[in-house]
């Protein structure tokens, strides 16, 4: 980013009272490039004050994991003949707000800063093999009960290195990327399954190719669901993907249950003694009695991959610093594209099919 200051550039943030502290830090960028505005979207006149702006305003900033209740009408883009980009952390889930086709009519940009948590969610996932292969958090309630070390369990792949470990990547998006990378000092022989990979491109990267999810699993001892939520992945790790397991595999999901046949895991936990470590579900909060929270086999943990506020900070800054980008001509990592707009649409974040509204 240049040290250049534009000292006739507004930037309006929308913001709430629960983002007011994830968005400072970003803000703090903007503010060094020119002069900023928030507006409270728990404010009941934000929108009157919306309009007052946008004759000025050249760039927008939505906080992150949040989307406006409004849609920004070609008669509100009209309003704003100098913007230049607006940016969020929509995790793709911003054609109820903007139409990208109608931005790009006008120049004007559109920035998604979702894969920005990506490191952490990788991090996160890696963190969690290593505690399913060595048992730590019973370890640890172990200790805590005034135990003390047991025989270990000698079933499957626990109580083993991850060096050398059979690794399947489901999916090779923003988090299986990185997750890969985390692996590349455990020399574990990595295969994938991503339909927009095909042989060529995954023995370029270091990885075996496979066909299907069936074939995937076979060949891993550790499994790791990194696939988004869309209308063709929904239920797409089913029986017969975990029936492909070996018994006593590993299991990492931290995508969406929704991209899981729910029931089929729960039973290769009990019945193939699938160890496994699930960050996502398709009812949040859990209930407090679901069976899978004493499971000795499963490791939940209640959505907090990516879930920190170092990792909303990060999500609006680059937000930011790509909006800026954007004024001084540099290279955008975010950009959100039509293709983006299309793959999401009707799916909500949780991955559930979203309800049409009646005509």
């Amino acid at each position: 980013m240049s040290k250049a200051v534009h000292p006739e550039l507004l930037s309006i943030i929308f913001s709430d009272a629960l983002r007011e502290d994830w968005v400072k830090r970003g803000k703090t960028l903007l503010e060094s490039k020119g002069s900023t505005a928030t507006i409270m979207l728990d404010s009941p006149a934000w929108q009157e004050e919306l309009r007052a702006k946008l004759p000025k305003t050249d760039l927008l900033l939505v906080g992150p994991w949040m989307t406006p209740n409004m849609f920004m009408s070609e008669e509100l883009l009209d309003l704003a003949p100098k913007l230049r980009a607006i940016a969020g952390t929509f995790d793709n889930r911003f054609t109820s707000f903007v139409s990208i086709e109608a931005l790009q009519r006008r120049n004007i940009r559109l920035i998604d800063s979702s894969r920005s948590m990506t490191p952490s969610v990788a991090e996160f996932a890696l963190t969690q093999t290593l505690n399913l292969l060595r048992d730590v958090p019973a370890a640890i309630a172990l200790m805590r009960a005034g135990g003390w070390r047991r025989p270990w369990d000698s079933f499957g792949y626990i109580y083993g290195d991850l060096a050398g470990k059979k690794v399947g990547l489901a999916g090779y998006g923003s988090i299986n990327r990185r997750y890969h990378e985390l692996l590349s000092g455990f020399g574990c022989p990595t295969a994938v399954y991503d339909p927009m990979l095909d042989k060529a491109a995954a023995q370029k990267i270091g990885l075996a190719y496979t066909s299907s999810l069936v074939e995937l699993a076979a060949a891993s001892e550790i499994f790791v669901v990194g696939i988004p939520p869309l209308k063709s992945s929904l239920r797409q790790v089913n029986k017969a993907v975990f029936d492909a397991l070996p018994v006593g595999g590993i299991f990492v999901l931290v995508s969406r249950m929704a991209v899981v046949d729910e029931p089929a895991l729960w039973e290769a936990v009990n019945t193939r003694k699938l160890r496994a470590a699930i960050d996502v579900f398709s009812t949040e909060p859990l209930p407090p009695d679901a069976p899978y929270r004493f499971h000795p086999n499963v490791l939940t943990t209640p959505h907090i991959a990516g879930g920190a506020v170092y990792c909303h900070e990060r999500c609006f800054t680059d937000a930011c610093s790509d909006a800026l980008a954007v004024i001084e001509g540099g290279k955008l990592r975010f950009e959100a594209t039509p293709i983006d707009a299309t793959l999401y649409i009707g799916i909500d974040q949780s991955g559930r099919v979203e309800q049409q509204e009646p005509n």
